[in-house]
């Protein structure tokens, strides 16, 4: 009897030994798929990429140093281009901005090398589409020129003069108020130099080519 009775409860705590550990299995079975599930389903932070336009800085001292013609140039997301011009000092201070204007990717604007009146009174700068250039002249203090205008499109001023010959290039500065231009005539061969005289807007025919 107290044999009997002793297998029987040998076989019952094997039994629940057996029940024990199959419900630990089972259980932490469950929770590693749980975990698992989760750390699979975690949502991923979105990319921030900076979109903000790429801007390139260009300038050109003036002849006694005291001054600059700074160009911006922003770069937008519709394949166009921003381009402010600024005066400032030599240490960039007290910029002012003169002139803004948008460009698609076949046109660019420029500041020549020559920019800069002798006298540092007046700068020009250049706008290029393909062949075609136009030039604007700019009051370096930034005030209005007699006529009320803030610049003078030199290049349109020239063609209203003169019809013989087309505006090809400014060269830079004979004086302090004349900036040279050279000229293509209608068969596409080089034309005669002019002067154009700032800030009176008068053309002069030269006898030399430059």
């Amino acid at each position: 009897m107290l044999t009997l009775r002793h297998q029987l409860e040998l076989e019952t705590f094997f039994l629940i030994t057996v029940t024990a550990a199959a419900s630990l299995f089972f259980v932490l079975r469950n929770n590693s798929q749980t975990q698992f599930n989760v750390s699979f389903k975690m949502p991923v932070a979105p990319i921030e990429i900076d979109a903000s336009s790429k801007i390139t800085t260009s300038s050109q001292i003036s002849p006694d140093g005291t001054k600059k013609v700074i160009m911006k140039i922003t770069k937008n997301d519709d394949d166009t281009s921003t381009y402010d011009f600024l005066t400032a000092d030599e240490n960039n201070a007290n910029e002012q901005l003169v002139f803004t204007k948008i460009l698609n990717s076949t046109q660019n604007m420029t500041i020549p090398f020559n920019t800069w009146s002798p006298d540092n009174k007046y700068f020009f700068i250049q706008e290029n589409k393909g062949s075609n250039k136009s030039i604007f002249v700019f009051n370096a203090a930034g005030a209005p020129f007699a006529t009320g205008e803030t610049y003078l499109a030199a290049s349109d001023l020239f063609k209203q003069k003169i019809t013989e010959n087309n505006f090809n290039e400014a060269t830079g500065w004979a004086s302090e108020t004349l900036i040279i231009i050279n000229t293509i005539k209608q068969d596409n061969s080089k034309g005669p130099s002019y002067w154009f005289e700032v800030p009176s807007k008068a053309v002069i025919q030269l006898s030399t080519e430059f």
